[in-house]
């Protein structure tokens, strides 16, 4: 359970006020977090060499995990963002369970139950998600530069599919029944396995939104996507990709310095930017 003083600092963070819980409430979190936290595989490297490289041992705390948004800018993936925010929605009185989605690496969000209603929440997919989704409703939208599309296939479980020009990103099926975190021990560590299969541990990738633009980088390729148009940078020199990485999500140099040499170090890996 998160204390006050933690749920205070979130807070803060995400520049929002403690009020009652409400959809409206919910709603204005959500979008808060996605244009703050980014969603990042820096902070995956970091803790898995310097803290732990299986389970819940690799799951920051969630003093640690603020104070590396405060100090390094960072954020994290599915599970250290969709579980923080999770504990704080839970601390502020709303109605908060785990939920997992299967495809590929085992993806973890929340559900969330306000004003008699459950809804889809998730702020580590990467995905332009700004307000909690009704499954029932099988939303579709189209949002920078993305098409979202949520299909019920049975009771309890949905298909999620992203698709950017026509063409899937990643689908990933929702079970919609409450589990526990514990539950996602394996899937934890499978998820930071070593191996060319597993490109969340072989690439940087992060992705942040700001006033609702999406900026994205696969290595040294930054993406802007707005709804009309995508804007595609390409860095050959890592002094002016540092500088980028920082101005764009706040990352700090000894972070960036770090996951490069980490993911530089990888077997059969080649340099991402030549060194001077």
């Amino acid at each position: 359970m998160m204390n006050e003083k933690s749920q205070t600092r979130y807070l803060s963070l995400l520049q929002m006020e403690r009020r009652a819980p409400s959809l409206d409430y919910l709603r204005v979190l959500t979008k808060h977090h996605l244009h703050r936290f980014p969603f990042e595989n820096i902070s995956k490297i970091y803790y898995y060499a310097s803290q732990a490289s299986t389970g819940q041992p690799w799951l920051p705390a969630i003093d640690t995990f603020l104070d590396h948004f405060e100090r390094h800018g960072l954020g994290g993936n599915c599970y250290i963002l969709n579980v923080h925010f999770g504990q704080l929605l839970d601390s502020l009185g709303f109605q908060t369970e785990l939920v997992r989605a299967t495809g590929g690496n085992v993806h973890l969000a929340n559900r969330v139950t306000v004003e008699g209603r459950s809804y889809y929440v998730d702020v580590g997919y990467g995905a332009p998600l700004f307000e909690p989704l009704s499954l029932e409703e099988q939303p579709r939208f189209s949002r920078c530069g993305e098409e979202v599309e949520i299909m019920k296939l049975k009771t309890n479980r949905y298909m999620i599919d992203r698709r950017a020009n026509g063409q899937s990103l990643v689908t990933k099926y929702i079970e919609w029944c409450p589990v526990s975190l514990e539950s996602f021990e394996e899937a934890i560590t499978h998820s930071l396995r070593d191996e060319d299969d597993n490109p969340f541990m072989r690439k940087i990738i992060a992705t942040l939104y700001k006033q609702e633009v999406a900026y994205s980088v696969i290595n040294q390729k930054l993406l802007i996507r707005t709804d009309d148009r995508t804007e595609v940078h390409e860095y050959t020199e890592k002094r002016q990709w540092m500088h980028m990485m920082r101005i764009t999500f706040g990352f700090t140099e000894e972070m960036l310095l770090q996951a490069l040499e980490f993911v530089e170090s990888r077997a059969g890996a080649s340099p991402l930017f030549v060194h001077r």
